[in-house]
């Protein structure tokens, strides 16, 4: 449409990749569209797709790149809106996507740092310094996650920064479910990394004491072999499914009594948002921004990699006579901090 400024976006989108940075991006480009005439260039390797055919996404990767040099040759690019993928490899396709980009324009460049753990990275070799160094200074503006990253992100590098808080894709309206039984859900992919071998394992020991719980699972299974480790651990009690989304995801998780995320590394995870935003209560390790997302003071941090006090925390989570409240308080402080409302103005202001 005639007036509206052009953006180019590059990186993973649902349905092709799915994951939390998939769909914040199409979250954010949703947002974006009223405002912005958007080209986008999704990139084509997810987590199941072609292995470790190095030669084939090497060829995906060159592919996309031509793509960027293409499309900002033959037109005035504003805005170019692509993610940081935190490992070395990633961080070299963020520099070459960028510098193709500046070859034919003098558009801004909006890089998006999704994961929590970005300056743990950057500390970690001269390297991934260097990488980091040369990616931020050939950017315009970088969105962070949370206050506290943005803190430690201006100690390191004289750059706009920008506190982006994660959101979710739809609000639903549902009608206060008071939490008193013991049906458990975790919906992520079924990575090791997600914590998810430890939960089955905890589970398949607590069933034993405690046969009135359950837990249901939802995710992508990255290989298959770890769809044969995991479809092992299912009974009555525990089902093993795949993939949800869309409302049957804010069904299965407004249905619930908890849901289990127990990460070894996180951002701002999408799904405790999920959560938060009907009420459901959460156990989740204290690790990368959760902490800040469910605050200081929640009573259901488990420690990572650790079944004992994972087991611990579930346990606790049972006999637990204040459930309600802390429905109440998470529901709220998703309202004040992570709704779509207060997500999108701030992105608006973000793209200026």
């Amino acid at each position: 449409m005639p007036g509206k400024r052009s953006l180019l976006f590059y990186g993973e989108l649902p349905p092709v990749a799915v994951n939390g940075i998939a769909i914040s991006n199409m979250i954010n480009l949703r947002m974006l569209e009223d405002d912005f005439e958007i080209d986008i260039l999704q990139e084509k390797t997810t987590l199941n797709d072609r292995g470790s055919n190095v030669k084939g996404k090497l060829l995906d990767r060159i592919s996309e790149h031509y793509a960027i040099m293409r499309k900002t040759f033959r037109r005035n690019v504003d805005f170019f809106y692509l993610t940081f993928s935190i490992s070395y490899m990633g961080a070299l396709k963020t520099l070459f996507s960028i510098m193709c980009f500046r070859l034919f324009s003098n558009g801004k460049v909006i890089l998006h740092i999704h994961r929590g753990d970005f300056i743990d990275w950057y500390r970690r070799s001269v390297i991934s310094r260097l990488l980091a160094s040369i990616v931020i200074k050939l950017t315009t503006k970088v969105i962070v996650l949370s206050d506290i990253q943005k803190t430690v992100f201006c100690k390191h590098f004289a750059k706009p920064v920008f506190v982006l808080h994660n959101t979710v894709e739809c609000e639903y309206n549902y009608s206060f479910n008071e939490k008193s039984n013991n049906r458990f859900v975790y919906i992520s992919n079924y990575l090791e990394e997600k914590g998810i071998i430890d939960l089955l394992e905890v589970f398949k020991k607590l069933l034993v004491k405690y046969p009135g719980m359950s837990l249901n699972t939802y995710g992508a299974f990255p290989s298959d072999e770890m769809k044969k480790i995991i479809l092992k651990f299912g009974n009555e009690k525990i089902l093993i499914g795949d993939v949800i989304t869309g409302k049957e995801k804010f069904d299965k998780i407004s249905q619930s009594d908890c849901l289990i995320l127990p990460s070894f590394n996180e951002g701002e995870p999408i799904v405790l948002l999920e959560a938060m935003s009907v009420g459901t209560p959460i156990i989740a390790t204290s690790v990368g921004l959760i902490p800040e997302m469910l605050g200081a003071d929640y009573p259901f941090y488990s420690s990572p990699a650790d079944q004992a006090s994972l087991e611990a925390k579930i346990v606790e989570f049972m006999s637990c006579p204040d459930r309600n409240a802390i429905s109440r308080k998470l529901k709220e402080r998703y309202s004040t901090y992570y709704s779509n409302k207060v997500h999108k103005t701030n992105l608006i202001s973000i793209f200026d």
